[in-house]
């Protein structure tokens, strides 16, 4: 096994240690087992608890899908929408990732690196994402409408096993009805 392998092991292994008991409560040593190797191995790649855990959270945070959607193109504003809130909910189909992103947001302020990607995410990486589908789109996008659609694909990550429709479902009714709110706007 190479150190690669190593590594990505111990990083799953923290995933579900900490979404599952917090990442005050989870011990090295849970982790270790978790992901068969010894304490000392966790230790020679995370030298502190707290480096495991920012690497950990930085997982549940959704930077690789926005800025996934932001590298292709795409000809319609509906199109953009639903690349963003299908990528998005797709991620949050694992529990631990879900679990994982709550806590992270509540912990963001304890994790400079943390609160650094998801302020990456919600400001610069967002805005390119909004000020792209307003191109397309023909139209401006008021905030806080560009806040409801991030913050309705959060309540259906908070309220996963809830939801009576499927990810994309979901993602084409609120696509649709932002679109539509901003086009009676224009």
């Amino acid at each position: 096994m190479n150190n690669n392998d190593k590594e990505e092991k111990i990083l799953n292994a923290a995933v579900k240690v900490f979404s599952k008991k917090g990442y005050d409560l989870a011990t090295i040593d849970e982790i270790a087992k978790k992901a068969r190797v010894s304490k000392g191995i966790v230790f020679f790649y995370y030298k502190r608890k707290d480096s495991l855990i920012e690497k950990a959270a930085l997982r549940s945070v959704p930077v690789e899908e926005i800025t996934g959607v932001n590298g292709r193109k795409h000809g319609r504003a509906h199109e953009l929408l639903m690349d963003f809130g299908v990528s998005f909910l797709k991620k949050y189909e694992n529990p631990d990732l879900r679990n994982l992103l709550l806590m992270t947001i509540a912990n963001k302020e304890r994790y400079r690196q943390i609160e650094l990607s998801l302020r990456e995410m919600c400001f610069q990486e967002m805005d390119r994402m909004f000020s792209n589908l307003e191109e397309l789109a023909g139209t401006s996008i008021p905030a806080p409408v560009k806040k409801a659609f991030f913050g309705s694909l959060l309540c259906y990550v908070v309220w996963w096993n809830d939801n009576e429709m499927s990810p994309e479902e979901y993602v084409k009714i609120l696509t649709d009805r932002i679109l539509l709110s901003v086009s009676h706007e224009a």
